[in-house]
């Protein structure tokens, strides 16, 4: 671009300095420069000389004479031209410093997604666990605290889902299963019903005084943590610890009988959870906090403080934990 501009005065110019394109009025006068080789500078239109279109010869300074348009164009764009080349050149870079980043996040997020995924959906839990349960292969273990379905319970009171995602009737020929409930399936009809079922089907069960949380494991390589989410975990360290857990629950559980015409109350199991009922006293938990512990109604655990309340000899609650304290020691 030039810096000796005219002003718009006497030129019959209107142009302002933001203009990118010759008015009319220089268009007519740029077509007279050409054909006539020069313009008088002092009546030369503002866009003209501005846009490098007119520039003065080296020999007369009251003359402008015409600038091809190519090489006018190629002076203004010059600039602009050298801006884009930097701005380009600072892409690259950008691009190129953040690509190592790009490849971390992708990683770390396939890794995390392998072995971690949470799973929320009225729909698409029971899938989820149905579709794990038909796959495998080897050995399937599960643990149910209350005795309830394998599935949340608040996703259990919406939709229509499988009453139970691991009936034998989805396990694959030749896959074993061992399943943890507590002592309190064994008095519940029910749930008492379900335990033969399993049994019946190739199932072992057995029952321990309290569990806590559901858990489903196949094949040793896959479990699922069943909340309010289901969590399904393939990290085989956090796997093989589930599995350790339910090993040691498994040991100290113990088996159900062979199914028989009548549901029976073994006394074994019976003064389990008796002496849960009275240690979970002794810490000052209320009915119905020890009910929710066991997974056993209100009414069974009143049942049990009435009882021991008989026994004892006790007024109140507060002395009713007091004497078991003293008379079962052990407890504390």
């Amino acid at each position: 671009m030039h810096d000796d501009a005219q002003g718009p005065g006497g030129t019959g110019c209107r142009c302002d300095d933001t203009a990118e394109a010759p008015c009319a009025e220089g268009l007519s006068r740029y077509r007279a420069a050409v054909v006539k080789g020069c313009l008088p500078r002092a009546t030369a239109p503002h866009c003209l000389v501005r846009l490098g279109l007119l520039t003065p010869p080296p020999d007369d300074p009251d003359v402008l004479v015409p600038v091809s348009p190519n090489v006018a164009e190629s002076e203004l764009l010059q600039p602009v031209r050298e801006s884009l080349d930097a701005q380009q050149e600072l892409l690259r870079s950008l691009g190129a410093g953040f690509s190592p980043v790009h490849a971390i996040y992708r990683a770390a997020r396939r890794e995390s997604q392998d072995w971690l995924t949470v799973v929320d959906g009225a729909d698409a839990v029971p899938a989820l666990l149905e579709q794990a349960v038909r796959g495998c292969r080897t050995e399937l273990l599960t643990v149910r605290p209350t005795g309830e379905a394998l599935i949340p319970t608040a996703v259990a009171h919406d939709t229509h889902i499988p009453a139970d995602v691991t009936h034998h009737t989805h396990l694959p020929a030749g896959v074993t299963h061992r399943a943890l409930f507590p002592h309190a399936a064994r008095t519940h009809a029910a749930q008492w019903r379900h335990l033969q079922d399993v049994e019946r089907a190739g199932g072992r069960v057995r029952t321990l005084h309290r569990l806590t949380g559901r858990l489903l494991v196949c094949d040793g390589s896959v479990a699922y943590l069943i909340g309010r989410s289901t969590v399904e975990i393939r990290q085989p360290t956090v796997v093989a610890h589930l599995v350790a857990v339910f090993e040691d629950a498994w040991e100290r559980a113990r088996p159900v009988a062979e199914p028989s015409a009548a549901r029976t109350r073994e006394p074994l199991i019976v003064d389990e959870v008796r002496r849960t009922v009275m240690k979970l006293l002794v810490s000052g938990l209320t009915d119905d906090a020890i009910a929710r512990r066991l997974g056993v109604s209100r009414r069974t655990v009143a049942g049990h403080v009435a009882a021991l309340s008989a026994e004892l000899g006790s007024q109140s609650r507060a002395q009713l934990g007091y004497l078991i304290a003293r008379t079962e020691p052990e407890l504390l």
